[in-house]
């Protein structure tokens, strides 16, 4: 795996230095870095052998947490890691900061790029996280990252004096329909009453979104990808998912000289969830599926004056055309607007 850049840190895998890092050993042994956790520190022998089996695993299976680079400076260590429980596996999320690394948003910066590079990359793994009730920066950085809250939980080897935790998991990815026709169509009819740049007006008849639907799903090369919430089954039973979150459509080029090529079509989420980061979430499953399908180049086009080019930009995406004028609505003439980035 190669690393991870976000807005400020340097991603990148765990090496055998620093399994022997004095100062990643302390981040796990100082006292002052447990004092909101449902745990004590590690011995030091503990913090070596944790950090031995870690880089280890990434040895095996080439994913576990990163070490968090700032101007070549090591400043945490968290990411997800794969995880069992009774036979399931899982991405159990992680950040842990040294001391003059809090409270900059960098836990934040870690944990929003370890989700979406598991929605990218390990779709079909839920991540999971568990965080003590009390412990409110946590709950602040694993609500940032989009994901979802799923109530109190108790593990059968939780000590008996231990409070119980709160569970977070991933959205859930799914492709194709599934019996979720009538669902998609009432999201989309519900973004484009919010104003959402969809391809239609706010008041747009139900039968003319669901052609437009019907188009997609008939379209040779074309592939619908939903984020549904999970509950808390659907950790044991994939099937068992819950309210559809967004959607969208990668379509792949059809001739064989542009088969390289995919577009993105239909880019949406629950208009009462903005701000939950599920738009980047939704990218990140998206670009994953393209990439798998062989797509090496990926578009997408907006409606001018939206300012989604201010959301796709950070995504890795720039601008590659514009037709003034190009879109025409009731209360007159757009640009319409063609982003693209290779995978």
């Amino acid at each position: 795996m190669t690393a991870v850049r976000t807005t400020h840190l340097l991603l990148r895998p765990l090496s055998d230095a620093d399994v022997s890092d004095p100062r990643i050993l302390l981040w796990h042994t100082a006292p002052e870095g447990y004092a909101l956790m449902a745990e004590e520190p590690s011995s030091d022998a503990e913090a070596a052998d944790r950090l031995s089996a870690w880089r280890q695993q990434w040895a095996e299976e080439g994913l576990g947490y990163w070490i968090a680079e700032r101007d070549g400076h090591p400043v945490g260590i968290g990411g997800v890691r794969p995880m069992e429980h009774q036979g399931t596996r899982y991405l159990n999320l992680y950040y842990r900061l040294a001391p003059e690394g809090r409270g900059r948003g960098l836990a934040a910066e870690i944990a929003q790029a370890a989700v979406a590079f598991a929605l990218e990359h390990y779709p079909q793994l839920p991540v999971v996280a568990r965080i003590a009730a009390g412990n409110e920066p946590s709950l602040r950085t694993v609500r940032r990252s989009g994901m979802l809250d799923l109530g109190l939980i108790r593990m059968p080897h939780d000590p008996p004096g231990m409070p119980d935790n709160l569970l977070f998991q991933s959205p859930a990815v799914r492709l194709g329909l599934d019996d979720t026709y009538e669902e998609v169509l009432d999201l989309w009819q519900r973004v484009n009453a919010a104003g959402g740049a969809v391809g239609f007006e706010g008041d747009a008849p139900r039968a003319d979104v669901a052609r437009a639907l019907d188009r997609h799903l008939g379209a040779e090369g074309c592939t619908l990808l939903r984020l549904h919430a999970p509950t808390l089954d659907t950790f044991d039973d994939p099937a068992r998912v819950g309210p559809l979150l967004g959607f969208g459509f990668v379509q792949q080029g059809i001739s064989p000289v542009v088969a390289h090529r995919g577009t993105l079509y239909r880019v949406m989420t629950d208009p009462d969830r903005r701000g939950q980061r599920l738009g980047t979430l939704l990218v990140a499953a998206l670009h994953g599926t393209a990439r798998r399908q062989g797509v090496e180049i990926c578009e997408i086009s907006y409606r001018g004056g939206t300012g989604l080019d201010r959301f796709y930009a950070p995504l890795g995406y720039a601008e590659t055309g514009r037709v003034a004028g190009g879109l025409r609505f009731s209360w007159g003439d757009v640009d319409d607007v063609t982003m693209a980035r290779r995978l």
